[in-house]
């Protein structure tokens, strides 16, 4: 098992090498429009040849094929192409609000602005007086 592994890595390796010189003759705007499967091509790469634990029957089927990162490659962009799931990170964009924090604004804000803001925030957690006396 262990020489059909290395055969397939080998192969693995041999594919992507021949996908970075079909990138490396493309002009700039082919890459860009192309960069989802390229990043799909790469992710395969990495998982398959880092992560993947292999069972031999996965090792056999994969050798079947000139071009194993290409199949595995296109599964996975087929996946990532429901962008379904991009609701959720809108979710958390609005939701936590960290962007706030972790990206230049377009206007900051004033101090007055700031404290007006974070006081606010603060009012709005407290809890109601009718609450607070229950306890």
């Amino acid at each position: 098992m262990q020489d059909k592994l290395q055969e397939l890595l080998d192969r693995l390796d041999a594919n992507l090498e021949d996908f970075r010189k079909t990138w490396e003759s493309s002009d700039k705007a082919k890459l860009i429009d192309g960069s989802r499967e390229i990043t799909a091509i790469k992710d395969a790469h990495y998982y398959l040849t880092e992560s993947h634990g292999f069972e031999p029957e996965e090792i056999d089927y994969l050798l079947l094929f000139e071009n194993p990162l290409q199949v595995v490659a296109d599964k996975w962009l087929e996946r990532t192409e429901d962008l379904s799931d991009f609701s959720f990170a809108l979710d958390e964009v609005f939701d936590k609000k960290d962007a706030l924090r972790d990206y230049e604004l377009k206007e900051k804000p004033s101090v007055l602005e700031r404290l007006r803001n974070s006081a606010g925030a603060a009012v709005r957690t407290e809890r109601p007086a009718k609450e607070r006396g229950a306890r």
